[in-house]
């Protein structure tokens, strides 16, 4: 049985209402932050292309052929990641009291690892288009984005719902 559907009804309420608002947290943050400042406007790409590329995980190369709505497509791929993402760490707190416990912590190294597992398998399996390595500083900053902007917003709300509960 899930974690979810092995809860009482308000609990389960509760538990879907953090994946939600976590999901939408992270989301958005690493829409704003990543997406359009460090990819858009410091590095220069496009945002319809940064949409796009991530589309092209799903459709290869003809995602930067479809104009907006390819990169809508990628917009509603990347929500789909940021819900998944913080559903796997959610229900992680929810098993282990040890995230529970050291939520912060916990947040950061699970930044870390979503960063190796989209980076090291996730993309490596989709369609998009290989680009070369990154240099030093930019692998720095995906990394510091992963661990800042989308683990340590989950940690937050792990240990405010956590403290909110006791």
């Amino acid at each position: 049985m899930s974690a979810i559907a092995s809860k009482p009804l308000d609990t389960r309420d509760h538990f879907l209402r953090s994946i939600v608002v976590g999901g939408l947290l992270i989301g958005t943050l690493d829409a704003i932050v990543y997406h359009l400042i460090i990819s858009s406007l410091m590095r220069g790409y496009p945002l319809i292309s940064v949409y796009q590329y991530i589309a092209s995980g799903a459709m290869g190369g003809a995602a930067f052929e479809g104009g907006i709505s390819t990169a809508l497509l990628g917009l509603f791929f990347h929500f789909v990641f940021s819900f998944a993402v913080a559903a796997v760490f959610i229900v992680s707190a929810d098993r282990m009291p040890f995230l529970r416990r050291n939520a912060i912590l916990g947040s950061l190294v699970y930044g870390l690892c979503v960063w190796i597992v989209m980076n090291m398998i996730v993309i490596p399996l989709s369609g998009t288009p290989e680009l070369p390595a990154p240099t030093v500083p930019v692998l720095i900053i995906d990394i510091l984005d992963h661990v800042l902007v989308v683990g340590l917003p989950l940690g937050l709300l792990v240990r405010r719902n956590a403290n909110a509960h006791k």
